[in-house]
Protein backbone atom coordinates (compact mmCIF):
# COMPACT_ATOMS: atom_id res chain seq x y z
CA UNK A 1 0.00 0.00 0.00
CA UNK A 2 1.35 3.58 -0.87
CA UNK A 3 1.59 6.07 2.20
CA UNK A 4 -1.08 9.00 1.68
CA UNK A 5 0.36 12.01 0.08
CA UNK A 6 0.27 15.31 1.63
CA UNK A 7 -1.90 17.98 -0.42
CA UNK A 8 -0.73 21.48 -1.02
CA UNK A 9 -0.99 24.39 1.48
CA UNK A 10 -4.20 26.11 0.57
CA UNK A 11 -4.07 29.82 -0.61
CA UNK A 12 -7.33 30.70 1.54
CA UNK A 13 -5.21 30.82 4.57
CA UNK A 14 -5.44 34.55 6.03
CA UNK A 15 -3.05 36.95 4.65
CA UNK A 16 -1.24 39.55 5.84
CA UNK A 17 -2.99 42.86 6.99
CA UNK A 18 -2.74 45.82 4.26
CA UNK A 19 -2.35 43.41 1.54
CA UNK A 20 -4.23 44.10 -1.71
CA UNK A 21 -7.89 44.78 -2.26
CA UNK A 22 -8.93 41.99 0.39
CA UNK A 23 -7.50 44.19 3.18
CA UNK A 24 -10.96 44.57 4.02
CA UNK A 25 -11.14 48.20 3.25
CA UNK A 26 -14.49 49.54 1.64
CA UNK A 27 -14.69 50.56 -1.69
CA UNK A 28 -15.17 54.25 -1.14
CA UNK A 29 -12.75 54.50 1.34
CA UNK A 30 -10.01 53.78 -0.99
CA UNK A 31 -7.62 55.78 -2.16
CA UNK A 32 -8.88 57.70 -5.48
CA UNK A 33 -6.88 57.55 -8.88
CA UNK A 34 -5.21 61.13 -9.57
CA UNK A 35 -7.16 63.49 -11.77
CA UNK A 36 -6.45 63.76 -15.56
CA UNK A 37 -5.04 67.53 -16.75
CA UNK A 38 -8.66 68.22 -18.62
CA UNK A 39 -10.46 66.66 -14.72
CA UNK A 40 -8.41 69.25 -12.89
CA UNK A 41 -9.28 72.17 -15.31
CA UNK A 42 -12.94 71.47 -15.19
CA UNK A 43 -13.14 71.32 -11.31
CA UNK A 44 -10.82 74.66 -11.56
CA UNK A 45 -13.74 76.43 -13.27
CA UNK A 46 -16.41 74.97 -11.66
CA UNK A 47 -14.82 76.48 -8.24
CA UNK A 48 -14.39 79.61 -10.14
CA UNK A 49 -17.77 79.90 -10.77
CA UNK A 50 -19.18 78.42 -7.81
CA UNK A 51 -17.11 81.96 -5.97
CA UNK A 52 -18.45 84.21 -8.57
CA UNK A 53 -21.57 83.03 -7.99
CA UNK A 54 -21.36 83.64 -4.35
CA UNK A 55 -19.84 87.40 -5.02
CA UNK A 56 -22.62 87.71 -7.23
CA UNK A 57 -25.43 87.11 -4.84
CA UNK A 58 -23.80 88.80 -1.84
CA UNK A 59 -23.53 91.63 -4.22
CA UNK A 60 -26.56 92.10 -5.10
CA UNK A 61 -28.18 91.58 -1.34
CA UNK A 62 -25.97 94.78 -0.29
CA UNK A 63 -27.50 96.60 -3.69
CA UNK A 64 -31.02 95.96 -2.18
CA UNK A 65 -30.27 96.94 1.29
CA UNK A 66 -28.86 99.99 -0.61
CA UNK A 67 -32.00 100.73 -2.27
CA UNK A 68 -34.64 99.70 0.19
CA UNK A 69 -32.00 102.58 2.38
CA UNK A 70 -33.20 105.16 -0.35
CA UNK A 71 -36.57 104.59 -0.76
CA UNK A 72 -37.23 105.12 3.23
CA UNK A 73 -34.89 107.80 3.46
CA UNK A 74 -36.53 109.72 -0.10
CA UNK A 75 -39.90 108.89 1.66
CA UNK A 76 -38.59 110.62 4.92
CA UNK A 77 -37.41 114.00 2.77
CA UNK A 78 -40.70 113.83 0.49
CA UNK A 79 -42.73 113.78 2.92
CA UNK A 80 -41.23 116.32 5.29
CA UNK A 81 -41.35 118.18 1.79
CA UNK A 82 -44.53 117.86 1.29
CA UNK A 83 -46.28 117.76 4.80
CA UNK A 84 -47.60 121.78 4.81
CA UNK A 85 -46.30 123.81 8.02
CA UNK A 86 -48.85 124.43 10.53
CA UNK A 87 -47.10 126.04 13.30
CA UNK A 88 -48.41 129.59 13.57
CA UNK A 89 -51.69 131.23 12.52
CA UNK A 90 -49.71 134.23 10.97
CA UNK A 91 -47.83 131.63 8.50
CA UNK A 92 -50.59 129.52 7.93
CA UNK A 93 -53.10 132.16 6.81
CA UNK A 94 -50.10 133.31 4.40
CA UNK A 95 -49.81 130.16 2.52
CA UNK A 96 -53.78 129.79 2.26
CA UNK A 97 -53.73 133.08 0.51
CA UNK A 98 -51.05 132.37 -1.56
CA UNK A 99 -52.58 129.54 -2.89
CA UNK A 100 -55.82 130.40 -3.01
CA UNK A 101 -56.09 133.50 -3.96
CA UNK A 102 -52.60 134.09 -5.67
CA UNK A 103 -51.34 130.78 -7.17
CA UNK A 104 -55.18 129.63 -7.82
CA UNK A 105 -54.39 126.07 -6.30
CA UNK A 106 -57.96 124.96 -4.69
CA UNK A 107 -56.22 121.93 -3.62
CA UNK A 108 -52.94 123.30 -1.86
CA UNK A 109 -55.17 125.49 -0.50
CA UNK A 110 -57.47 123.25 1.19
CA UNK A 111 -54.52 122.00 3.57
CA UNK A 112 -54.53 125.14 5.12
CA UNK A 113 -58.38 125.34 5.79
CA UNK A 114 -60.53 124.10 7.97
CA UNK A 115 -63.00 121.05 7.39
CA UNK A 116 -65.50 123.47 7.66
CA UNK A 117 -64.96 126.61 4.69
CA UNK A 118 -68.37 128.10 4.75
CA UNK A 119 -66.61 130.66 6.39
CA UNK A 120 -64.40 131.42 3.69
CA UNK A 121 -67.30 132.26 1.68
CA UNK A 122 -66.19 136.22 2.08
CA UNK A 123 -62.58 135.22 -0.08
CA UNK A 124 -63.99 132.74 -2.63
CA UNK A 125 -66.22 136.14 -3.80
CA UNK A 126 -63.41 138.49 -4.04
CA UNK A 127 -61.45 135.54 -6.28
CA UNK A 128 -64.79 135.34 -8.37
CA UNK A 129 -65.03 139.38 -8.40
CA UNK A 130 -61.64 139.38 -9.80
CA UNK A 131 -62.01 137.30 -12.20
CA UNK A 132 -65.19 138.89 -13.25
CA UNK A 133 -64.13 142.22 -13.54
CA UNK A 134 -60.51 140.83 -15.41
CA UNK A 135 -62.96 139.25 -18.10
CA UNK A 136 -65.52 142.47 -18.75
CA UNK A 137 -62.84 145.19 -19.05
CA UNK A 138 -59.91 143.22 -20.38
CA UNK A 139 -57.32 144.05 -17.29
CA UNK A 140 -54.92 141.95 -15.29
CA UNK A 141 -55.37 142.02 -11.53
CA UNK A 142 -52.85 141.08 -9.46
CA UNK A 143 -53.31 140.52 -5.58
CA UNK A 144 -50.43 139.99 -3.21
CA UNK A 145 -50.49 140.16 0.46
CA UNK A 146 -48.65 143.07 2.16
CA UNK A 147 -49.09 142.53 5.71
CA UNK A 148 -49.98 140.44 7.84
CA UNK A 149 -50.60 140.41 11.80
CA UNK A 150 -51.25 138.33 14.73
CA UNK A 151 -54.60 139.93 16.90
CA UNK A 152 -56.18 138.23 19.86
CA UNK A 153 -55.74 134.63 20.59
CA UNK A 154 -57.92 132.72 23.21
CA UNK A 155 -57.53 129.06 23.34
CA UNK A 156 -57.10 127.47 20.04
CA UNK A 157 -58.57 130.31 18.13
CA UNK A 158 -56.90 133.07 16.57
CA UNK A 159 -56.90 136.48 14.88
CA UNK A 160 -54.87 137.57 11.93
CA UNK A 161 -55.15 140.97 10.17
CA UNK A 162 -54.12 141.16 6.81
CA UNK A 163 -53.53 143.66 4.05
CA UNK A 164 -54.79 142.46 0.36
CA UNK A 165 -53.21 144.78 -2.50
CA UNK A 166 -55.22 144.52 -5.51
CA UNK A 167 -52.84 145.92 -8.34
CA UNK A 168 -53.88 146.45 -12.23
CA UNK A 169 -53.05 148.59 -14.79
CA UNK A 170 -56.00 150.38 -16.48
CA UNK A 171 -55.49 152.63 -19.49
CA UNK A 172 -51.46 152.72 -19.29
CA UNK A 173 -51.61 153.40 -15.84
CA UNK A 174 -51.53 151.27 -12.71
CA UNK A 175 -54.05 151.54 -9.98
CA UNK A 176 -53.58 150.09 -6.52
CA UNK A 177 -56.28 149.23 -4.08
CA UNK A 178 -55.51 147.64 -0.99
CA UNK A 179 -58.35 145.94 1.41
CA UNK A 180 -58.19 145.19 4.93
CA UNK A 181 -59.22 141.56 5.99
CA UNK A 182 -59.98 139.90 9.31
CA UNK A 183 -58.51 135.88 9.21
CA UNK A 184 -59.67 133.60 11.99
CA UNK A 185 -57.71 130.13 12.38
CA UNK A 186 -58.03 127.77 14.56
CA UNK A 187 -55.83 125.19 16.33
CA UNK A 188 -57.34 121.60 15.44
CA UNK A 189 -53.95 119.09 15.46
CA UNK A 190 -52.55 122.55 13.42
CA UNK A 191 -53.18 125.72 12.67
CA UNK A 192 -55.68 125.96 9.86
CA UNK A 193 -57.87 128.77 8.68
CA UNK A 194 -61.45 128.62 9.05
CA UNK A 195 -63.17 132.25 8.57
CA UNK A 196 -62.38 135.18 6.51
CA UNK A 197 -64.38 138.27 6.86
CA UNK A 198 -63.20 142.21 4.73
CA UNK A 199 -63.39 144.88 7.92
CA UNK A 200 -62.83 149.06 7.14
Amino acid sequence: MEPPQSSPPSDAGPRPPGEGAAAGVPPEEQPNPPLSAAERTREARARRRRTIRQFLIVGLCFIALLCLGGVAVGFLYYDRATKPDLSSPVLVTHEYLSAYLIDRDDRAAERYQCSDASGLAEIRALRDDIDTRQKTYGVTIIPSVDRLQEGEQSGRTARVTVDLVLTAVIQGKPQRDVEHWEFTAQNDGGWRVCTAHEVS
